[in-house]
């Protein structure tokens, strides 16, 4: 209420939205002569304002009584509801669970915040998993570390306990995840359009998806793949460190940056050929495969490099969804060559977590694990044998000769026994089984 000149009137705001039935009452009382006619009413964003003007002074005072109580009201519920601070959420991707680079995304949300307040728990052993995203949560000096389902879901795998969130956060959380994704990975582009943005001469960075080292190199020649040699000697020194300080055929997923994109691509670590720039310290070539390239002496793309390009563009579930029976035994092989337990533990999905570990430890036991080539005659395969036709077949068996050498230095020729199934044919195949030996 405001006092001017002993006259005496009123200006009151309410929030519509807050007070409907405060405003239903007072229209009523002012149809019934109960306060003056004389009552402007105006609307604006939401919020009214009565003016009243030669008020009876107890009705002013009724009204104003019943305002102020109502105030006081909404004050202790406001009071009473704690405050609930928004957790702090950070989103993690990285394409191995060791590897140094990794891309990150903080987020502060009530919401979500109110989400992991109200998700239901449970217990789970082992779900269905978004194997490069990690979810760290930080509230009230506390912090939990969870794994994104494919579903949208947490899962701590410390406890096992899963949380199920409500639908529209569990969407969210999928689609700032597979924003940072995209932000972390190279675009899968094939060899025919990415020749053309490294061209011959063109000098370009390559990132390591592991390690996150960087460095130069210059496309020297190559019409099926790149080949490319360091800019300078720092080049050189960075790449070999990328090796461990020891060249290697072993194939790495990297990242070409060019003309403004980011590429997925394969890189192998050994110097050879001729056409070495001065001065380098790098005697050679090297090469870069790009999606669907081949090799000098074939016209099909290589398997091992075709991997790590997949994985380098964050693609390697719809690539080993996608893949047939012998193209997953083969890259079992290609795996253990690599001695990555934790991409054959992605690519072996279905087989049993004993039989994983024995097939594991077999593996950590060689120096390396070749598939023995042979050539080709008419349309047969140029090493595996898959002893079962697949058509609609819901199983296979694939056996694959190799080479190994174990890491005391003995060498001898075996065979790599698989076992696939799937649940139907539209479905992806999966490991039953998988042994080393004759």
């Amino acid at each position: 209420m405001k006092h001017k000149q002993k006259r005496l009137s009123a200006s009151l705001s309410v929030d519509a939205t807050v007070y409907p039935h405060f405003l239903k009452q007072l229209m009523k009382q002012a149809h019934r002569k109960t306060v003056s006619k004389r009552i402007l009413i105006s609307y604006k964003r939401g919020t009214y304002k009565f003016l009243t003007f030669n008020v009876i002074r107890a009705a002013v005072l009724a009204v104003a009584g019943f305002l102020f109580g109502m105030l006081l009201v909404a004050s202790d519920r406001t009071a009473a509801a704690p405050k609930i601070m928004p957790a702090e959420i950070l989103i993690t991707v990285q394409a191995s669970r060791q590897a140094a680079f990794v891309s990150e995304l903080r987020i502060e949300s009530r919401e979500l915040t109110q989400a992991l307040i109200k998700a239901a728990k449970d217990n789970v052993s082992a779900p269905p998993l978004i194997p490069d995203v990690d979810i760290l949560i930080r509230q009230d000096g506390t912090q939990s570390a969870y794994r994104l389902e494919p579903s949208g879901n947490l899962w701590n795998e410390t406890t096992s306990v899963r949380l199920a969130l409500p639908k529209e956060a569990s969407e969210k959380l999928l689609k700032l995840a597979k924003g940072l994704r995209d932000r972390h990975y190279g675009r899968l582009i094939a060899w025919d359009d990415a020749e053309g943005l490294i061209p011959r001469k063109s000098i370009f960075t390559v990132t390591d998806i592991d390690s996150g080292l960087t460095f130069r190199v210059q496309r020297r020649a190559g019409s099926d793949h790149a080949d490319v040699q360091p800019v300078t000697k720092e080049d050189t020194r960075i790449m070999k460190h990328i090796y461990r300080d020891k060249w290697s055929w072993k194939r790495k997923a990297v990242l070409v940056h060019a003309e403004g994109k980011w590429i997925a691509a394969s890189m192998n670590g050994m110097p050879h050929g001729g056409d070495g720039i001065p001065g380098n310290g790098f005697s050679g070539h090297f090469c870069i495969h790009f999606y669907l390239s081949s090799t000098h002496k074939s016209d099909q793309p290589d398997l091992a490099h075709q991997l790590m390009v997949h994985k380098a563009a964050g693609d390697l579930q719809p690539y080993f969804d996608a893949a047939s029976p012998v193209v997953l035994a083969k890259t079992a092989v290609v795996v253990m060559n690599h001695q990555d337990p934790e991409l054959l533990s992605q690519l072996a999905e279905g087989l049993p977590k004993e039989e994983l570990d024995r097939f594991v430890l077999e593996m950590e036991q060689l120096s390396s694990i070749q598939e023995q080539r042979r050539k080709r005659e008419g349309n047969g395969s140029n090493g595996a044998d898959e002893q079962e036709p697949v058509g609609e077949s819901l199983s296979a068996k694939v056996t694959v000769p190799v080479t190994m050498e174990s890491r005391n230095g003995s060498q001898h020729n075996t065979r790599c026994h698989f076992q696939f199934k799937r649940e139907s044919v539209q479905s992806p195949w999966r490991f039953e089984q998988a042994r080393l030996g004759e």
